[in-house]
């Protein structure tokens, strides 16, 4: 059995939904806020039993909790994306309570000063000129005659 695959069965036994499940699955455990999410969910879901909730109900309780906290809009479809809200919230309150966290999270976009950047440096690498192939015709000097035509004038 893969990692991915046994992570994957730890979050289904957190009660965790199955679309849920497979989008934090791509998610080490090593992620320090990821324990304290399995934790919150298995505690919720025993918490909503304990009050007379039905396992049916489970899937309205998860949307609407959803929507109340923002991550999703009414009528949205639970896709990854709003999982992925759901889990930054969790790791800016992780954030919140440990200050020393730094994400490990990669920027993905490029900004319009990093891309003017690196063309200015490229740039700057390789001028214009004869130096790269790029040669210029010589300026031909042209004196029109009265008679018609031209000649070349050195």
């Amino acid at each position: 059995m893969t990692r991915r695959q046994q992570r994957y069965n730890v979050l289904k036994d957190a009660h965790f939904m199955p679309s849920e499940a497979r989008t934090l699955s791509k998610i080490s455990f090593a992620v320090p806020y990821m324990k304290p999410l399995i934790k919150d969910r298995i505690q919720w879901y025993n918490r909503f039993i304990a009050e007379g909730g039905l396992t049916k109900d489970w899937l309205k309780a998860i949307k609407r909790a959803y929507t109340t906290k923002g991550w999703r809009k009414a009528g949205e479809p639970l896709t990854s994306k709003v999982v992925f809200r759901m889990l930054k919230a969790k790791e800016r309150e992780y954030k919140y309570k440990h200050k020393e966290y730094a994400s490990p999270w990669e920027k993905k976009r490029k900004s319009h000063t990093d891309i003017s950047a690196k063309l200015d440096a490229t740039y700057e690498k390789y001028p214009s000129g004869r130096a790269y192939g790029k040669r210029k015709p010589p300026v031909v000097k042209l004196r029109y005659l009265p008679q018609g035509g031209a000649e070349i004038v050195d």
